[in-house]
């Protein structure tokens, strides 16, 4: 009888242990496949610097001839 407890207790630990490492591996392969979104974000916001900083070395005139102000230029971003 009691042989049969411990099988059954190290049977229980063995599933568990499983599970976790389950987990583990789900997660991190969640990890995994948001790498290339989250590269892809950080893009986009160094891309919309960019347009930022070369909205904001444009002249007052050249600004005027596209229809902005110069005010406008981080409000277009937010």
């Amino acid at each position: 009888m009691e042989d049969t407890t411990t099988i059954n207790l190290r049977r229980v630990q063995y599933l568990e242990a499983f599970a976790l490492i389950e987990r583990i591996a789900a997660a991190g392969t969640a990890a995994w496949r948001a790498i290339p979104r989250l590269l892809a974000a950080i893009a986009r916001r160094q891309e919309r610097a960019r347009a930022r900083l070369e909205l904001h070395r444009l002249s007052d005139h050249m600004l005027r001839d596209i229809g902005l102000e110069r005010g406008q230029i981080d409000r277009l971003f937010h």
